[in-house]
């Protein structure tokens, strides 16, 4: 018998993976959880999946499950939350130029998420069947700084599903 605990770890490997062959997101370095500041500084667009970057400290993601009442406790539903950064930077002091790369950078990832196997799209909101639904969700927190060598542009959002954990 088998038992998955949580999706979490899976559904993060599924985003990092799907991120990095995706090629909407060609050029953007796609990091699994958070990466020494030195390691990042120099590149001009960068993905964290499981990471804030802006807050170090806080969780890479969380998970709550419930019992379904009418399958005797066979499964569970986990509903989660993996938090994602994108940034966007160089030598440019537009804002704006930075605002719009982030933001597009975060719209890559949410096209990973758009459409099913079904009914066609261009990703899968079910993340090759590990999950039930998925999206690129908020709160979307924006984060603009003047660094000495330009401006960056840093977005924290959040990635969340909904899965049925079943026991075999």
């Amino acid at each position: 018998m088998t038992t998955t605990t949580s999706q979490v770890p899976a559904v993060t490997d599924w985003l990092v993976a799907a991120a990095a062959a995706s090629p909407s997101l060609s050029g953007v370095s796609v990091f699994d959880g958070p990466q020494p500041p030195a390691a990042t500084q120099a590149i001009n667009q960068v993905l964290w999946i499981g990471a804030d970057p802006a807050n170090p400290a806080d969780m890479a993601a969380e998970a709550t499950q419930n019992w379904p009442v009418l399958d005797h406790a066979r499964t569970r539903d986990e509903n989660a939350v993996i938090v994602c950064a994108a940034q966007h930077w160089s030598g440019d002091p537009a804002v704006k130029t930075h605002r719009d790369g982030a933001a597009a950078i975060v719209a890559a990832v949410e096209l990973l998420l758009r459409g099913d196997t079904l009914t066609g799209g261009p990703g899968d909101a079910s993340m090759g069947g590990l999950v039930m639904w998925s999206q690129a969700g908020g709160p979307f927190q924006w984060y603009p700084r003047q660094v000495a060598s330009g401006t960056a542009m840093l977005v924290v959002f959040r990635i969340t599903y909904r899965a049925r954990l079943v026991t075999s």
